[in-house]
């Protein structure tokens, strides 16, 4: 068995130490293989947004991944030892209400990425996340973190645990915090729990810290014209007020058709669909539009930067 990590911290950080006492959880428990990459030391090639990968993959090849050729930067590199690891933890701190940047860079790219996806979505991973604030200024660093780390290994199902601690701000100060460093060894003494438990064939549950959504179990809701959803699942709930407390309920029926589900892709995938055949239609008028705009204005000229 392997466990593969993604780190986002600086190096010997917080998360770092926390991600190695996950580590030696795992290994006491199962013995499973585990092996971390620094992502803010990784070069990333930002997604340019053009779009010719997903065209691509909507054609069913597959073989396509980016306009960026392999070994351009890392992100092939650590997309192999997702493929090969068994179970994936993301780790990520706090900047300013979310995870950094390269973190939201690494899940742009995840379309680059091959079959991956399709992989993973009929043959789940295991997968958990922790993230970490040095105050409570961090509300949507662990949610926006999960979501990637469902991406990595299928579905909200296989993502066993989840957590976030608050009010560490300096470096490996979390060496400090025996509370939190105990609730690190029980997630990874989960995520090696579930890894027996997949070999034995059985699905595994979910035991994290719990949350609105049964799904994604983010905290969140958000005001439709038509109602509340969970922004990540799109899934509809219903509020009531039960002896003065709102009450949130989300039915099978609902559960059923969010929008990580086969159901839910396959509307994505057709909504893509629909939008590129609509653009295809008025080509020559997006083109004379598109021509005026471009003769506009053009951006500001950038300043040529200082070699380190």
């Amino acid at each position: 068995m392997k466990v593969f990590g993604i780190c986002c911290g600086r190096k010997n950080g917080n998360t770092e130490i926390l991600m190695k006492e996950a580590f030696k959880a795992i290994q006491e428990k199962c013995g499973a293989e585990c092996s971390f990459v620094r992502l803010q030391d990784a070069q990333i090639r930002a997604c340019v947004g053009c779009e010719t990968c997903m065209v691509n993959h909507l054609k069913g090849n597959w073989d396509f991944r980016c306009v960026h050729k392999t070994g351009s930067d890392h992100f092939y590199f650590i997309e192999q030892q997702m493929r090969q690891a068994d179970a994936i933890i993301v780790s990520a701190p706090a900047y300013n209400l979310l995870p950094p940047g390269i973190l939201i860079k690494f899940m742009n790219k995840l379309h680059a990425s091959g079959d991956y996806r399709e992989v993973v979505h009929h043959n789940n991973k295991i997968g958990a996340t922790f993230t970490l604030g040095g105050t409570d200024w961090t509300n949507y660093t662990l949610a926006a973190a999960n979501m990637l780390t469902m991406e990595l290994v299928g579905s909200y199902e296989a993502v066993v645990d989840k957590c976030h601690f608050d009010f560490v701000p300096s470096v490996g100060a979390i060496v400090l915090e025996e509370d939190m460093l105990a609730r690190i060894r029980q997630l990874g003494g989960n995520v090696a729990d579930a890894l027996l438990a997949k070999e034995k064939g059985e699905m595994p549950s979910y035991v994290g810290d719990p949350g609105l959504c049964p799904d994604c179990h983010s905290p969140f809701l958000e005001k439709r014209a038509d109602g509340w959803y969970c922004p990540q699942c799109l899934t509809k709930a219903k509020l009531t007020m039960e002896n003065g407390e709102l009450k949130v309920e989300f039915t099978p029926e609902e559960r059923a058709k969010n929008r990580w589900s086969f159901a839910g892709q396959e509307v994505h995938d057709n909504n893509i669909r629909k939008g590129h055949k609509k653009a295809a239609d008025s080509r020559e008028y997006i083109a004379q539009r598109r021509k005026e705009y471009a003769d506009y204005m053009d951006a500001l000229e950038l300043p040529e930067l200082v070699k380190e």
